[in-house]
């Protein structure tokens, strides 16, 4: 069949609703906005024709939607178009992982949030990403930075990974406790506003007040490049926490240079040791996720098969799982002379979806070694596991204001295994040591890594450093209030960008 662009215009809204027997109990429905409407029934429509799981989806026939009534039907029920889609995702198959539908990824971007952050690296905001940690024996926690963007307002104001929080515009009832009592909207609302003044606390220094300003800066997702010396082993640690498009309009941008930087410089020193920080990474674009597998791989991978895409059979109709379409399989394309056998990954449960497609393609080419965290009452965390994907599409013609990523792809490596929706097993788990920096050799998961690079193996999970590591421990039951705070466009994200649009004919 041919899928047309369907732009749904609409003539003076919908003057004909089509007669139907009613239910005993009637629904409420909306139709009172021409505008909300319209976008309504374009997510309905196409996220039927993109979704991994159009099968699931109604109609049985799409050509069933091009008769205005019939879409109307489905969607006039639903107040927005976010409903609309809900309501979709909710009719996914159950992953087995979790007993939910399996859909939890889909959304509409209303902003311009993803393609300013994720292809355009700029960000409106404070630039940091808070927590709550508890470091002593009573159930209550304190306010605490996890990360800081560099060059944004927050690292101006000299605000750093660990740094206390420890009142926000004068108020000092900030714990966990008195927040999670009103539902953290206090810290929420101080974290969405333009402006506010903090009083912080970094280690070894007295505390001060900053007065800080949500603007607009250059996302730079860089949060340490170094080589560190472990023995014999000049190890190469690099640490980001985004997918950062690596090119723009299909040539190589700013975040190209960033990671050609750093890696000349690895290969300069000669590393024989590599440590990839994606703790907080949710990841972004593929194009930036294929960049550096082919940074990595070893040399006698390229022109080796890197993933495949599975994609639903009206765009595998399309011929758009075609060699060179959009879909097409990717293969590697070796950059540099970096030629390791091994690799370690940092990673946690918000480890991610590009995050987790490089250590899933590199897998089947070298040995890569995995160190995750431990959650609360000790439970060893997975990676979040998402091995799907999204590209941004306009769903009514000439809006641009609004962007819909359905879930419509998911990546194999060159095994055939992507169904990790459970999340990605580390090789060790271990406690992060949240008071010490991005690159700091005795911070927990980055001391795990250089304690095997030495003694091939890793500490026993009862050591005295395990132990000095948990001491800082995350508190998880005390973060679910404010898990979403802060985080940038790529939270559990990933993002096709390609000079080959998807066409359907």
């Amino acid at each position: 069949m041919k899928l047309t662009y369907f732009p749904i215009v609409f003539a003076a809204i919908m003057l004909f609703v089509s007669g139907c027997k009613k239910d005993s109990v009637e629904r409420q429905t909306y139709e009172d906005d021409p505008k909300e409407n319209l976008l309504k029934d374009s997510v309905f429509y196409w996220t039927k024709v993109y979704s991994l799981w159009e099968t699931s989806l109604p109609p049985k026939d799409i050509d069933d939607l091009l008769i205005q009534s019939t879409l109307r039907d489905y969607t006039k029920y639903f107040e927005t178009a976010e409903d609309v889609l809900e309501s979709l995702k909710a009719l996914t198959p159950n992953d087995p992982s979790t007993g939910n539908p399996i859909d939890r990824f889909s959304f509409i971007d209303r902003e311009g949030v993803v393609s300013g952050e994720i292809q355009d690296a700029v960000a409106t905001s404070y630039g940091m990403y808070l927590f709550y940690l508890n470091r002593s024996t009573d159930n209550n926690a304190d306010l605490y930075v996890r990360m800081v963007d560099a060059g944004s307002p927050a690292a101006n104001a000299g605000i750093k990974r660990g740094t206390r929080i420890k009142s926000i515009n004068g108020n000092s009832a900030i714990d966990y406790n008195t927040q999670a009592g009103q539902n953290f909207k206090f810290v929420n609302d101080a974290l969405n506003s333009s402006s506010m003044t903090l009083v912080i606390s970094n280690q070894g220094e007295s505390d001060k007040t900053v007065s800080i300003q949500s603007t607009l800066y250059s996302f730079n997702p860089i949060l340490s490049a170094k080589v560190i010396t472990q023995g014999t082993k000049k190890v190469g640690y690099l640490a980001f926490s985004s997918f950062v498009d690596v090119y723009s309009s299909g040539i190589p941008n700013q975040m190209y240079t960033r990671f050609e930087n750093i890696f000349a410089s690895f290969q300069s020193e000669g590393i024989n040791e590599l440590i990839i920080d994606l703790r907080y990474n949710g990841g972004g674009s593929t194009n930036t996720a294929e960049y550096l597998a082919d940074r990595i791989a070893p040399t006698a991978t390229n022109g080796q098969p890197m993933y495949t895409y599975k994609v639903n059979k009206l765009l595998q109709d399309e011929g758009l799982t075609a060699e060179g379409e959009a879909f097409g399989p990717v293969k590697f394309n070796k950059i540099g002379s970096i030629n390791l056998p091994k690799v370690y990954f940092l990673v946690t449960s918000s480890t991610a979806s590009a995050s987790e497609l490089l250590m899933n393609v590199l897998e089947p080419y070298m040995n890569v070694q995995l160190i995750g965290t431990f959650g609360s009452g000790g439970v060893k965390e997975n990676t979040y596991g998402k091995p799907v994907g999204f590209f941004g599409f306009e769903p009514v013609l000439g809006n641009s204001e609004v962007e819909l990523y359905a879930t419509s792809f998911q990546m194999f490596n060159s095994k055939g295994f992507g169904d990790y929706f459970g999340g990605l097993v580390p090789d060790q788990n271990t406690y992060e040591d949240f008071l010490k920096d991005f690159g700091d050799p005795e911070e927990g998961l980055i001391a795990e890594a250089l304690y095997h690079i030495q003694n091939n193996r890793y500490y026993n999970t009862n050591s005295a450093t395990s132990k000095i590591a948990s001491k800082d421990r995350l508190n998880s039951n005390k973060v679910i209030g404010l898990k979403a705070i802060g985080e940038n466009a790529s939270s559990k994200g990933m993002f096709k960008f390609d000079n080959k649009k998807v066409r359907i004919r």
